[in-house]
């Protein structure tokens, strides 16, 4: 039944344009926040963790907003899938530290791109699709009907498709040692074992290690990029930043400056990151902050 809903919202977003798919959006996130307790206290619980200086009014409303943007970058599925890699311009305005990513990419060494949960991923894979090689590692959604529409449509444009695996982590050393770019959102929360605690927007975050180390172990350049959405269906702008030299340090500077990097990535425009994800339910006192209060 979820597949058969997905399909159909991208079907009929295909049809809209991105104003109209927007304001469809916003109705959807406004009945979800009034009826939605569980989605309200999961981004709530997150700007009030990392933007402690707000007033509480001022917290609610960049709560709404973030429920917003998110229901969005859901609606906007339609009309970015039906674009090709060299139609890419239809939706995008401007780019941001595009002399950064070139410079990386003219290292001719590969390029490691990390890419937060910020704007619509969907936007900077399409526009990385037209470089002959790219790639990117995604975790499985346990539908698998779903996956395969994913796969679908992800794969228009030429992307591989790496699943975040021990099969899959193999493939991205080939993917690098090819010279090729490998994106990862680095922001995912990982499972236990598999990460170590970072500060992050003034908070002890559980943060995947993977990332970091196949950077200190590759070497090879380290890009960030979001694709930040525009008002009244302008499309979008991409912003390149490059990482700073404690990516390549030991593990835990890594993981940190990581974590940093994206934060000054969500400073862009706080109400497009992902704060309806439980980025922080892993502690390590095993507190369960998105926990109902009776």
């Amino acid at each position: 039944m979820r597949a058969i809903l997905f399909q159909f919202i991208v079907k009929i977003t295909s049809w809209m344009s991105l104003k109209t798919a927007h304001r469809w959006a916003t109705f959807t996130a406004q009945m979800i926040w009034r009826w939605s307790e569980k989605q309200r206290r999961i981004t709530t619980t997150n700007i009030r963790l990392c933007y402690p200086q707000l007033p509480a009014a001022a917290q609610q409303t960049l709560a709404k907003d973030c429920l917003i943007e998110t229901i969005k970058s859901m609606f906007e599925l339609g009309k970015i899938w039906q674009q090709k890699p060299h139609t890419k311009q239809a939706l995008i305005n401007n780019i941001h530290g595009l002399d950064v990513f070139k410079a990386a990419l003219n290292k001719d060494q590969g390029l490691l791109l990390a890419a937060p949960h910020f704007g619509n991923w969907e936007v900077l894979n399409l526009w990385l699709s037209q470089n002959p090689g790219f790639a990117f590692l995604y975790k499985p959604p346990t539908d698998k009907k779903i996956e395969a529409l994913l796969l679908k449509y992800r794969g228009q444009g030429g992307a591989n498709q790496i699943t975040a695996d021990a099969k899959g982590v193999r493939k991205v050393f080939s993917v690098l040692k090819n010279k090729h770019i490998l994106a990862i959102l680095p922001d995912q929360q990982p499972k236990n074992g598999q990460g170590m605690f970072a500060p992050f927007m003034g908070q002890n975050a559980y943060t995947m290690t993977l990332f970091s180390k196949i950077a200190i172990k590759t070497k090879v350049p380290v890009v960030f990029a979001v694709a930040e959405r525009l008002p009244d269906g302008q499309g979008f702008d991409l912003h390149f930043k490059a990482a700073p030299a404690e990516i390549y340090q030991e593990l835990k500077s890594s993981v940190q400056s990581v974590n940093q990097i994206i934060a000054e990535m969500v400073a862009i425009n706080p109400s497009q990151y992902q704060w309806t994800y439980k980025r922080f339910s892993i502690q390590a006192d095993g507190s369960k902050p998105y926990k109902p209060t009776t």
